[in-house]
């Protein structure tokens, strides 16, 4: 079984074969909040590309809960924004829920093409190590960084779950993503509160008000959740612990 870490999604276009499982690591905000969202009782979670993709489907859903953000603010007329403090149970537990944001949901789309794929943020880091061994499938951890370019938060994050995996594998190949995405968690994951808001992104969310989205972004093995691609919408795995 081998595992290995994509740094950018771009990266997907010149792997020579296709894994069968992946991860989608967007750690400031967009999966950290679909995480959140499924530890508060989310029913599903619908990942769309745009302000104007997420409007056309609850014309066909209209009691789904319009979310999502742009340049990191909410969208003029959602009932929420890209923050996993807005998740709470009293609002999405037992919902569904449209999402766009400016990377993460991208990301999403992109690697689906046939791989089974589940939600990683630091907040369920060992539960998505122990879902890629349970598969005992090649799999790649992808990071969604910002606007097309390397983000230090989720390469941290992809190297806890690999860090995490080979905790509990035996037999596991990593490749030289991996293996740098490993070194780095090393390095920095013992003090991520204070590492997170010193990060190019973190530090724009500072600017914005944001400080304490990290603070919930930073926390680590919080919950057991996992959620999981499926069809196109993220729902909770069955098989994981609720």
């Amino acid at each position: 079984m081998r595992l290995d870490v994509l740094l950018l999604p771009r990266e997907l276009a010149v792997r020579p074969r296709p894994e069968l499982c992946a991860v989608v690591v967007d750690v400031l905000r967009a999966t950290t909040s679909i995480v959140v969202a499924f530890q508060h009782g989310c029913r599903s979670i619908l990942p769309v590309a745009s302000a104007e993709e997420a409007e056309r489907a609850r014309v066909s859903a209209p009691a789904a809960i319009l979310a999502g953000e742009q340049g990191g603010q909410r969208i003029p007329g959602f009932d929420l924004g890209n923050s996993p403090r807005e998740f709470s149970r009293e609002i999405v537990g037992g919902r569904e829920v449209i999402l766009t944001t400016s990377n993460g949901t991208k990301t999403l789309r992109t690697v689906g093409g046939g791989r089974a794929v589940a939600i990683g943020a630091f907040q369920n880091r060992s539960a998505v190590g122990d879902w890629i061994v349970a598969r005992g499938a090649d799999s790649l951890i992808v990071c969604s960084g910002y606007e097309g370019g390397f983000s230090l938060e989720d390469a941290i994050c992809a190297g806890a779950i690999v860090d995490r995996a080979v905790s509990v594998a035996t037999g596991l190949t990593l490749g030289d993503g991996a293996r740098a995405s490993q070194a780095l968690w090393k390095r920095f994951g013992s003090d991520l509160p204070r590492l997170l808001p010193e990060t190019a992104w973190g530090r724009r969310m500072l600017a914005m008000g944001f400080g304490p989205d990290m603070e919930a972004c930073a926390r680590v093995d919080v919950t057991d959740v996992v959620p999981t691609m499926e069809g196109g919408r993220i729902v909770l795995d069955s098989r994981a612990p609720a």
